[in-house]
């Protein structure tokens, strides 16, 4: 992917966050494989719990999770998107559409030509609630799951064993379908998305996976690379 970026002119620089030790597994990686690159790569490797990043969309979040090596689980947070500007309600007030709507949209406060003041957050709607995606790497059951996972929209948890197979799961630092399928329904999830499922499960029997874990969760889905999930807001999830 690194290589690709760059092959298909990507030259901004690129952050890549991950546990201690990613800076040395991908420069070995890039220098055994003999890959020039066009960018500049900076490391940010975790070794505190907490956030991690932030811009003006979104604030991301890391927890430790309880494999054989570390691994951490990510919180995504999307900021709160501002509420949409009501024109049926502007054209009731019989305010003539134009330049003025971009700036009650801002929330600026306008004259208008027959002297009216207007308030643009009169005309504002509710703001509408981001959406959190939570995605755990390898890990047995832990708490830090559930924390992650807590009420977000979509949940993307490792199944890489089927309901009978806890104790393997235990073993191997893994987790079972019907684990990822509970913490789904105790965090009050949107929708549950199964990965890194063993090669021992294809076709029929991967459907079989997603079929135990919708006994616990019905809002549960196995997914493959490249898969595209598209996450629409819940209009019911509203600020004040």
């Amino acid at each position: 992917m690194l290589s690709s970026r760059s092959f298909q002119g990507g030259n901004e620089k690129l952050t890549i966050y991950g546990p201690k030790g990613i800076r040395n597994f991908v420069l070995t990686s890039l220098k055994v494989s003999e890959t020039k690159l066009s960018y500049y790569i900076e490391f940010v490797e975790i070794e505190n719990e907490g956030e991690i990043y932030s811009d003006d969309k979104f604030t991301v979040y890391a927890r430790k999770l309880d494999h054989k090596i570390e691994c951490f689980g990510y919180r995504i947070e999307e900021h709160d998107h501002q509420g949409e500007l009501m024109v049926d309600k502007l054209r009731e007030d019989q305010i003539p559409s134009g330049p003025v709507y971009g700036q009650l949209k801002a929330g600026k406060t306008v004259t208008l030509p027959d002297g009216r003041v207007i308030n643009g957050h009169d005309y504002i709607g509710h703001a509408q609630k981001g959406r959190i995606i939570a995605i755990l790497g390898d890990t047995r059951r832990t708490p830090n799951s559930s924390v992650l996972a807590e009420n977000a929209d979509v949940l993307v948890h490792e199944s890489t064993f089927a309901k009978d197979e806890a104790n393997l799961a235990h073993n191997y630092y893994h987790s079972t379908n019907m684990q990822a399928a509970n913490i789904a329904r105790d965090g009050h999830v949107g929708r549950l998305l199964l990965n890194h499922i063993s090669a021992r499960y294809t076709g029929k029997m991967a459907l079989e996976l997603e079929k135990q874990a919708k006994s616990i969760f019905p809002r549960t889905k196995v997914v493959k690379d490249f898969d595209l999930i598209d996450i629409p807001f819940d209009k019911e999830r509203q600020t004040n």
